[in-house]
């Protein structure tokens, strides 16, 4: 192994190589900027979240440094911001809350494990190329689960803006627990969250290139430590520690850590598939490559830093990265920024949180994750496609219904394989022609001046054959026969878009050939590849068939359809001279690898041809 070789695959593992020794002094400023916003925005969202997660807000100091650095060391994508997430904070509070009580030892101790299994579970899917698996998850419903996700958050959050307590259980039943206690409403707590909301908001629609979240938080510090609103009954988030912790390894059995595997394996692919959207849309508008598989890697490794250090499951945060992005962030350095000036906040400036109210990170979360609701997504999918729509809509009402999102994500992910089996199970078929002027089979409709061959029908499967479609397929080809207005003498099958097939498919093609025998119509298959043409020599399909009739063009099937129809020249002279001249050129190449019988059928259409082409040009 060359020198050059191993520094490439170190530079793949670790992206940090191939930019930070080329750094360009002249983006430090800009990079420089961006961290700073990240960080403005970090601390008190960062907070925030934590609480969603059911841990002290504290360990946000302790888990965004390190997540920010070993993403900055892995990562790919050089605005995406992988440290705090709602989206990851909730799902990990419903997946720990059935195995341990909030607000205990155990629920803490298992949450900074789950951060670790999630982080494992993306760095091996990322080792094992599985970058595609994002794929899996059609957008319309994940547009339905993340906005029903947004819902569940903005509903746990209310009870900090009455001042009451919060009840549990599914958004329906924190619904009605919240009217029948809305008697019960601290005014003054109420106060302070509306008033926090109005000044988020306003900022956000005429200032939105100040960090709302930070000025909310400094009018939440200073009114309650002014007012005095602790001692009147404002819940305020107390003192917290200040300095950093140091890494350690949950305690925990080993039937636990297997416990985990299902939720770790939930948070990993929602982490994944958040994460790779945006990564892509920053790659493209900036111009260079993303690599998801790195990417997998590059988060792994943000959870397993961020549960080492006593935190809670990361994830790419959108407003953080769009922040970024637009305070003019040239490298990842601006990660790296943010993680020093996150540290520099723990060790010197937490006493500053003391007076925090709560009711001002409830509305910090209630804005923040409000741009997680897809109402225009999803208003679009019901305008372009209903299908969408309805997957959109129940799988958000099954994350309002369902208490733990892990069943919610659950129904997403089985939604997502039904509507593709689904389309796929359609069994669409193309009806191909050739056209005038080129010599190409396309499909025939109204915009295509493709035109049938006579007596052939050119059939193209849209889908690749499964058992599924099988049927639907066949029972689409002999309803066409049986509906020509002419009659057919072959029948030409195009395979291209199947790459394997299973054992029904291929009985079906042997049942095909059946029907199409009993009507006097030879069936032809073309472009069969490798793999289909082994499954269908081995099933018997290939015999019943004929190896004769199996072709690598449509083209050649259709020529030698031609050699097998009576010699009426007549039936091609719809066909411009130059594709006639071209047919017959492509027939002569054949003739000279082609023996007995088929060689026979070509000289028969080579003759056509030339008939035709006389024809054509006295026209």
């Amino acid at each position: 192994m060359t020198l050059s070789t191993t520094s490439s695959r170190t530079s793949r593992l670790f992206p940090i190589l191939s930019w930070l020794p080329g750094y360009d002094r002249k983006w430090l400023r800009t990079d420089l900027i961006a961290g700073i916003t990240i960080t403005a925005l970090l601390v008190p969202e960062g907070m925030a979240y934590a609480e969603l997660a059911g841990m002290p807000p504290e360990v946000i100091f302790y888990a965004a440094p390190v997540a920010l650095l070993l993403y900055a060391i892995f990562g790919t994508s050089r605005q995406l911001v992988v440290v705090v997430s709602s989206v990851q904070a909730v799902m990990s509070y419903s997946i720990i809350s059935a195995l341990a009580p909030p607000e205990t030892s155990e629920f803490i101790i298992l949450t900074t494990a789950l951060a670790i299994t999630a982080g494992l579970v993306s760095v091996l899917a990322g080792i094992l190329h599985l970058g595609r698996i994002a794929q899996f998850f059609s957008s319309s419903v994940l547009a339905g689960f993340v906005s029903g996700l947004a819902v569940v958050i903005i509903v746990k959050q209310l009870p900090k803006i009455f001042g009451i307590e919060s009840g549990s259980g599914n958004v329906w039943e924190r619904l009605y627990d919240l009217v029948i206690h809305l008697p019960e409403t601290h005014l003054l707590t109420l106060a302070v969250g509306l008033s926090t909301l109005v000044l988020m908001l306003l900022m956000e629609h005429y200032f939105h290139k100040i960090p709302a979240a930070l000025v909310v938080m400094i009018y939440g510090i200073v009114i309650a430590s002014v007012l005095g609103l602790a001692e009147r009954g404002v819940h305020v988030i107390g003192e917290i520690p200040a300095g950093l912790s140091g890494p350690a390894l949950p305690n925990i059995a080993i039937d636990q850590w297997l416990s985990l595997i299902p939720g770790a394996l939930a948070l990993s692919l929602v982490v994944f598939a958040e994460a790779i959207g945006p990564a892509r849309s920053f790659a493209t508008k900036h111009r260079y490559a993303i690599s998801p598989d790195q990417e997998l890697i590059a988060i792994g490794a943000a959870n397993i830093g961020a549960g080492l250090f006593h935190g809670f499951p990361m994830g790419s945060s959108l407003s953080k990265s769009a922040a970024n992005d637009a305070a003019g962030a040239k490298t990842q350095m601006s990660g790296i920024i943010a993680a020093g000036l996150t540290i520099i906040v723990a060790l010197f400036l937490t006493p500053l949180f003391t007076n925090l109210p709560e009711a001002t990170l409830g509305a910090i979360v209630i804005v923040a994750v409000s741009g997680m609701f897809k109402w225009q997504e999803m208003l679009r999918f019901y305008r372009l496609r209903r299908l969408d729509f309805i997957l959109a809509l129940v799988t958000f009402l099954g994350v309002l219904t369902f208490e733990e999102a892990l069943w919610a994500l659950l129904l997403a992910v089985v939604l997502s394989l039904l509507a593709l089996v689904w389309r796929a199970s359609q069994g669409r078929v193309s009806e191909l022609g050739l056209g005038r002027e080129k010599l190409i089979f396309e499909e025939m409709g109204p915009d295509s001046d493709a035109k049938p061959i006579s007596g052939l029908l050119i059939f193209a499967p849209e889908e690749s054959l499964f058992f599924a479609n099988a049927d639907t397929v066949r029972t689409q080809i002999t309803n066409r026969l049986a509906a020509s207005a002419e009659p057919v003498k072959s029948v030409i099958l195009d395979l291209e878009l199947t790459n394997e097939i299973d054992v029904p498919s291929a009985d079906m093609l042997e049942e095909l050939e059946a029907d199409l025998d009993a009507a006097g119509v030879q069936l032809m298959l073309a472009r069969v590849r490798p793999p289909v043409r082994a499954l269908l020599d081995r099933s018997g399909v290939t015999e019943a068939i004929g190896a004769e009739n199996i072709y690598n063009r449509v083209l050649e099937g259709a020529l030698f359809h031609l050699g097998s129809m009576d010699a009426d020249a007549s039936k091609l002279i719809g066909l411009s001279t130059d594709v006639l001249k071209r047919l017959q050129l492509v027939v002569s190449e054949m003739l000279v690898r082609t023996e007995g019988d088929q060689r026979a059928q070509l000289e028969a259409a080579a003759a056509q041809l030339s008939n035709a082409i006389e024809q054509t040009e006295r026209v």
